[in-house]
């Protein structure tokens, strides 16, 4: 390892990733869709998220709403919201927006009482009181608090329609680059015992674990693992973390973000710029 890694943490940290566990061969060239623009875009996420991003919430972690104060985070100066969004589809917006911002659970239950609400919803309500949705369709979000130097992860929540899309994977992504731009030491969070998908993509991108918190979570009872980044400026770390920030693109194709530059032979009025946007928690992130 070099100088700026003189502990050698990284090689522990991505011991996995150095081995071929965890990152999966990279595509060929003609495989590649690093070039092409993924649908989706990173931006910062404002009040006028807030209905969708709580529905979000309440569909990634049901039992635990509300999970953290998103009204108050979206506005704290030191925290940070971003969002993953995409253009509304078509019947989506004929729907109307309270069927937009329903959970999945709720969109599938088909009893007599949640079918009237729904033409209730559709007929009555959208029309009164229409409840103001975002001007693109949200699929996830990760929120950040910038604590002296650390960089803390309070939660990441995905819609289930959107999961094993490499969403989750993205806005982890951005929530690190967001911390590397705010000159952050490390990256925190805390994931639930039993949420190895996440805790294996997080020890992926070089979290390790550094404690538990005993009986965290309010609806069950279950641990909290605490899990951390070596330093994120590092040259060691910023080489790891582009070589899998480059296989995400391989994978999924290059995405709009905060900071980010298209790849080359992209034109910019082809860049869709993220909007600007001021900036019991816990990290539970479905994946």
């Amino acid at each position: 390892m070099t100088v700026s890694d003189p502990n050698n943490i990284l090689a522990g940290a991505f011991a996995n990733l150095e081995s071929g566990k965890l990152l999966t061969k990279a595509p060929s060239s003609d495989e590649s869709k690093k070039s092409e623009k993924n649908e989706f875009s990173v931006r910062a996420a404002t009040l006028e998220d807030l209905a969708m991003l709580e529905s979000i919430e309440r569909e990634a972690f049901p039992g635990m709403t509300p999970v953290t104060r998103l009204e108050r985070d979206l506005t704290r100066q030191n925290g940070l919201y971003l969002a993953a969004t995409r253009s509304w589809r078509v019947e989506e917006q004929e729907l109307g927006p309270r069927y937009a911002i329903a959970t999945k659970s709720e969109k599938e239950d088909e009893s007599f009482t949640a079918r009237v609400k729904r033409n209730l919803d559709r007929y009555v309500l959208d029309r009164v009181a229409r409840p103001i949705l975002p001007t693109s369709y949200i699929a996830g979000f990760v929120g950040l608090w910038f604590v002296l130097d650390e960089a803390h992860v309070v939660t990441i929540g995905l819609r289930e329609s959107d999961r094993r899309q490499g969403i989750g994977e993205l806005l982890l992504i951005s929530g690190i680059e967001q911390a590397v731009e705010n000159d952050s030491r490390v990256v925190t969070l805390e994931v639930r015992e039993s949420n190895e998908p996440a805790i294996e993509l997080y020890r992926k991108y070089g979290f390790q674990d550094v404690g538990l918190r005993r009986r965290y979570y309010s609806d069950n009872g279950e641990n909290a693992v605490i899990m951390t980044t070596p330093p994120i400026q590092s040259d060691d770390y910023q080489s790891q973390f582009t070589t899998l920030v480059e296989h995400h693109a391989d994978k999924w194709g290059w995405v709009s973000r905060p900071g980010f530059s298209a790849p080359e032979g992209w034109e910019a009025d082809e860049i869709e710029e993220p909007t600007e946007a001021a900036s019991d928690d816990s990290t539970e992130a479905e994946v």
